[in-house]
Formats: structure tokens, C-alpha cells, sequence
């Protein structure tokens, strides 16, 4: 074998990367004769195929062509000088990229069966004999050619279908991924909410004996200057407390759209009542001066009383966090229009301008050097109310220094004229001592509860766990049942549907007093049999009306 040879032999040898032809483009036929006239009389008689022919006189040439471009067919004359047609087509067939193009060999002689099956073995498609008949040569090279062109466009359709299916996968893949980071999110979300519910629970029973406590030594009516001093700041740190473990469940509950309104005709003067009740002992203290213009003319809307509460005494508190001591409060609301406006003004530290659009969002807060601080829950608790209500919050602020206004509105209650069943603030109830069973496993909080009870004039007794709970309870036939709902072995739950199994304790009346108040945990207590569901650290007067009134 020449050096020529082996050049081009290991030249076609060489792996290459599958190329695929474009389907839309002519496929090219090379024809390989070292005769031109040949070449000539070929070209004549596949013009009509209009397929573009590539033209040499040599199998190195051919096998040159080969080495920078696909064709369709190859038409290659048998006897040539050097490198014949049979020498040419091994090559041809052993590099990888050609074993399969068509080969239609051509010989001028009427050659033997041994030679053709030679041809055959070297991977000739077909054997034509010279003088070329022109209609047998374009009949033969149309059906290979166009056999190479649908081989082709199966390819490239097995190559479409590969790539879909790989953007199918993909596109799957990438579905699975968001349900599985979604699933994910709400897991963490479902652990969040209840991890905040065991922290407010554990941060509710230290604080309620605190609560107790402190009305006890209200009730007893110690008298010391020093001594009343200290209760007031216990009692302003403790409301302080409490509120912020309310803001940061209220701020779960919302994120997670479990708060549900209880929509009715409400009074505004009775839920303003309510409001600054519940921030009265921060602006006493800080010596703010509360002015409330009342309208003439009663105004009703269609809201939630304890959620419109909260929004009133949020803005009430957060018009007290920054306003410095010896400041002004304002607090309006009139009729305006199809709506009630309810206005909290303050002289104190102001808003500035690149603030006023924040100020509502979660954990936001102005500088508040010299006033006290918080979570920066509680105006965007008060801007999720609202909207919930079907209403509005605006804040206005001239600039730092120039004090705050802000105003919320919402739509009135249908038929808002005349007292026409407005809710007016709930007395609490009064009456005979009760018998009352007390079960609690916190020793501080039933020690206290106790005798803050015994303090009203009522006769208790108490129990530590479910179990001896209930024993006194079918004992004893209460009038009133305190049950704390997170204990070891009978909880608060079985406990009343244990009672209420009975028909002789129809009439008992069942207290949940717990540090679960998810609005989920107060539609289970009731669900369990409960009358009234308060959360720890309840409220004396919250305790009070517990006794005597069903919150159902």
C-alpha cells in the first residue's frame, strides 16, 4: 500500500461526531470516474433528479470529499488507475460516518459473478454495466437518493421526538421540584405556626400567675406608695408582653389565612370603649393626654368586634409608643358618606416621607430613639384587619417632629340609623358564690387562680391532672369547671367529653383557660364540649365573665 494510501485510510478511519443532514437542502451525489466523458454522460442523465453532483476522477479524491461532507449516494466506477473502485469502497465502509451511504458500482466490463459478489461484500447497493442505459441510472440513483432522504427525515423526527421528550422530562422534572419546594414551604409554614402556638403557650403560663398575682394584690388592697408603683410597672410590662405574643400568633394566623371574622352590627363608641381600656395604663403612664370626640349620632359598621378592637387599640398604642411624655392623643370617628372614619392623631414624633408607604409592611419601624420599642407587627396587623373588613388605612404625617394621623375606614352597617341592635360593652356578669372545680398542673398558675377565685367570694378546689379532675367534678357537680387543656395523660379536651357524656353534668358549665388561642384551638375546645374558651394570662374581668355567660 502506497504512503497515500495509508494517509487516507487512517484519515478515514478517525471517529468523527454523527452529523444530520438538513432534510429542506439537496442531498449530493459524488460520482467517481477518471474517464470525463463518463463523468459528463452521468451528470446528463441525473439532471433531472436536482441533486447537486460532486465530480472526481479519482477514489483519493472521493475519499477526500468524504472526509468534509455527507452524501446522498455515491456512484463509483469499478476500474480506475492506482486506487480502484473496490479499494475505494473498503475505505468508504470502514470509517463509520459512510458505512451506509448507497454505492452503485459501474464497470465497463461484464465481470464475473465472483467479482460482483465482491462488490457486494464491500457494500455496493447495486452494479450497473457501461454503456449506461440513462433511464435505468436515474431510475436506480432516484429510489436511493430518495431512500436517503426519508432515512434522513426519520432521523431527524427520531431526533425531535428525543429532544421534546428531553424538554417533556425537563419540564417535569421542574414541576416535581416546585410541588416538592411548595410541599416543603408549607411544611416549614405548618411547623412555623406551630411552633409559635408552643411558645405562646410557654410564655403564657409564666405569665399567668404574674396576672393573678398582680389583681390579687389589687383585691387585697395593700396600700404602699413604693408597692403600688412596683404593681404598675408589672402590670404595664406584663400587658406589653402579652401583646406581643398576640401580634406575632395574629401575624401566623394571617399568613396563613386562619382568621375568620365574626362579622355583626357593631357600635364604634363601644369598641373605642373596649380599645382604650386595653391601652389606658401605657398612656397614663407616659402622662399623654386621651381626647375623644364622640359624634351625635351613633355609628354602626358591619365588623368583628374583638378584630376592630384590636385595630382601634393598635393605633392607640402605636400613637402612645411615639408620642413623648405630656403628649396629645386624639381619637375621632364620624360618618362619612357609605363609610365610618375612625382617626388616631398624635403631636408626637412624626412620619417621614420615605417611610409613609412602608410603614405598614411586616417588622418596619421608624428610628424610635428615646420611645419604646416592638416588633413592628402592629400596624400591619391593623392594615390586614381592615382590608379584611372590606375597608381602608391611610397614614399622613407632615415630616419627623409633626406627629402622625392615621385613618381607617370602613363600610357602615346596613341599616345604620338608630340603635337597630348594636352591641353595647359586655357587663361583667354578677351573682351568687360558685362551686367551682379548678384543674391545673401548674402549680404556680392554680395556686394563684385559686385564690384570686376565693378572693370573689367563690368555693374551689383543685385538681393536678385530668384524671383527679374528673373524679371531683362527678363528685362534687360543679357549677363551673376551670380546665387547663395541655396536661400529661387526660388533657383538657377528654376531660370534657368525658363530662359531657354525662347527662347528669348537662349543666355544668366547662371553662377552657389554656395557652393555646389559635382560632383552630378555640373551635376544638368547643367542639370538645367547652362553654367558653380564654387564654392564658386570662384577665380577671375575662375570668368573671367566664363564670357566669356562655361565649357561644
Amino acid at each position: 500500500m502506497s504512503d497515500i494510501h495509508r494517509i487516507l485510510e487512517h484519515a478515514v478511519t478517525q471517529s468523527e461526531p454523527e452529523v444530520v443532514v438538513d432534510s429542506e437542502s439537496p442531498a449530493d451525489i459524488l460520482v467517481v470516474d477518471d474517464n470525463k466523458s463518463n463523468l459528463v454522460a452521468i451528470e446528463a442523465a441525473l439532471g433531472e433528479l436536482g441533486r447537486r453532483l460532486v465530480k472526481v476522477q479519482s477514489g483519493q479524491e472521493a475519499l477526500r470529499q468524504l472526509l468534509t461532507r455527507d452524501f446522498a449516494l455515491i456512484i463509483l466506477d469499478v476500474q480506475m488507475p492506482g486506487m480502484d473502485g473496490f479499494e475505494t469502497a473498503r475505505l468508504i465502509r470502514r470509517r463509520e460516518r459512510n458505512r451506509y451511504v448507497p454505492i452503485i458500482f459501474i464497470t465497463a466490463y461484464n465481470s464475473n459473478d465472483e467479482e460482483i459478489l465482491q462488490g457486494y461484500r464491500l457494500g455496493a447497493s447495486d452494479f450497473l454495466f457501461k454503456p449506461i442505459v440513462p433511464e435505468i441510472l436515474t431510475a436506480k440513483a432516484k429510489v436511493f437518493v430518495d431512500l436517503q432522504q426519508r432515512t434522513t427525515e426519520v432521523k431527524q423526527q427520531a431526533h425531535r421526538l428525543r429532544e421534546l421528550e428531553r424538554l417533556e422530562m425537563e419540564r417535569r422534572i421542574s414541576l416535581e421540584r416546585e410541588h416538592w419546594e411548595s410541599e416543603v414551604l408549607r411544611q416549614e409554614n405548618r411547623n412555623k405556626d406551630e411552633f409559635l402556638a408552643v411558645l405562646a403557650h410557654e410564655l403564657r403560663n409564666p405569665l399567668s400567675p404574674l396576672v393573678t398575682g398582680l389583681d390579687l394584690i389589687r383585691t387585697y388592697n395593700i396600700q404602699h406608695d413604693g408597692l403600688n408603683q412596683i404593681r404598675e410597672i408589672m402590670e404595664r410590662q406584663v400587658s406589653h408582653l402579652i401583646r406581643l405574643i398576640d401580634d406575632l400568633l395574629d401575624m401566623a394566623r394571617i399568613s396563613s389565612g386562619k382568621i375568620n371574622l365574626q362579622i355583626g352590627c357593631v357600635n364604634v363608641e363601644e369598641v373605642v370603649k373596649q380599645a382604650i381600656a386595653s391601652v389606658e395604663s401605657l398612656i397614663n403612664h407616659n402622662g399623654h393626654t386621651l381626647t375623644v370626640n364622640p359624634p351625635e349620632q351613633a355609628v354602626l359598621v358591619a365588623a368583628d368586634t374583638v378584630r376592630l378592637t384590636q385595630v382601634i387599640a393598635n393605633l392607640l398604642n402605636n400613637a402612645a409608643r411615639y408620642t413623648s411624655n405630656g403628649g396629645r392623643i386624639e381619637l375621632t370617628w364620624a360618618r362619612d358618606g357609605a363609610e365610618a372614619l375612625i382617626r388616631v392623631a398624635d403631636n408626637g414624633k412624626g412620619i417621614s416621607a420615605n417611610m409613609l408607604d412602608r410603614i405598614f409592611d411586616r417588622f418596619v419601624q421608624e428610628e424610635n430613639h428615646g420611645f419604646s420599642r416592638g416588633l413592628g407587627l402592629g400596624l400591619t396587623l391593623v392594615r390586614h384587619l381592615v382590608t379584611m373588613h372590606g375597608g381602608l388605612v391611610r397614614a399622613f404625617s407632615e415630616g419627623v417632629g409633626k406627629g402622625s394621623e392615621f385613618v381607617v375606614r370602613l363600610p357602615l352597617a346596613e341599616g345604620n340609623a338608630e340603635a337597630d341592635g348594636q352591641p353595647k360593652l359586655i357587663a361583667v356578669p354578677d351573682g351568687p358564690p360558685l362551686n367551682i372545680i379548678l384543674i391545673e398542673d401548674e402549680a404556680d398558675i392554680r395556686v394563684s387562680v385559686k385564690a384570686l377565685l376565693e378572693s370573689w367570694g367563690h368555693k374551689v378546689r383543685t385538681a393536678v391532672n385530668g384524671e383527679h379532675g374528673m373524679k371531683l367534678i362527678f363528685q362534687y357537680k360543679p357549677d363551673v369547671a376551670i380546665v387547663d387543656i395541655a396536661m400529661p395523660g387526660l388533657d383538657g379536651y377528654s376531660v370534657a367529653r368525658h363530662v359531657r357524656a354525662r347527662s347528669e353534668h348537662k349543666n355544668t358549665r366547662l371553662v377552657a383557660m389554656t395557652g393555646f388561642g389559635r382560632d383552630q384551638d378555640r373551635q376544638r375546645s368547643f367542639q370538645a364540649g367547652f362553654d367558653n374558651h380564654i387564654t392564658k394570662p386570662a384577665r380577671p374581668e375575662d375570668l368573671k365573665w367566664a363564670l357566669r355567660s356562655k361565649q357561644k
